[in-house]
């Protein structure tokens, strides 16, 4: 007998025009989910039959993507097309879990996030210099994301 998981959440989003759904605010505070976490959800296309009160499932796909500011998370360019979903369509989202940021990403490669993540900074560096490490300081400021 396969085992099924039950989902954390189960909720129903409208996709705003940046093709993003938000996390409902009392789901993320009960799971202490925060911005830069990653989530693993089910994003359901699906089809609401309001004369007999039922929902029906046309798609759905799995993926893992980054909470943004106010738990807002993108869904790919890809997925939107392939399930046909514009602005104000609404979806249902299954949170199957989540994943702290600090747990997944080690000291070195926040202080590189930060740096690839500053916008419009860089420096150059002549062919034969090796790039030291006060001159990185002086030219990128460490913001974590």
């Amino acid at each position: 007998m396969k085992e099924s998981k039950e989902p954390l959440a189960k909720f129903h989003a409208r996709l705003d025009k940046e093709g993003r759904v938000a996390i409902p605010k009392a789901i993320r505070e009960a799971l202490n989910i925060n911005k830069n976490d990653y989530v693993e959800i089910i994003v359901r296309k699906i089809q609401i039959d309001s004369k007999n009160s039922t929902i029906k499932v046309l798609k759905q796909g799995y993926l893992i993507t980054r909470v943004g500011a106010r738990g807002l998370v993108f869904l790919p360019a890809d997925l939107k097309r392939d399930f046909d979903l514009e602005e104000k369509d609404i979806v249902e989202i299954l949170l199957l879990g989540y994943h702290k940021f600090d747990e997944l990403v080690s000291e070195k490669g926040k202080k590189l996030l930060s740096k690839v993540q500053t916008s419009g900074k860089w420096v150059e560096v002549k062919p034969e210099e090796i790039l030291p490490e006060d001159k990185i300081m002086k030219h990128f400021t460490y913001v974590f994301i």
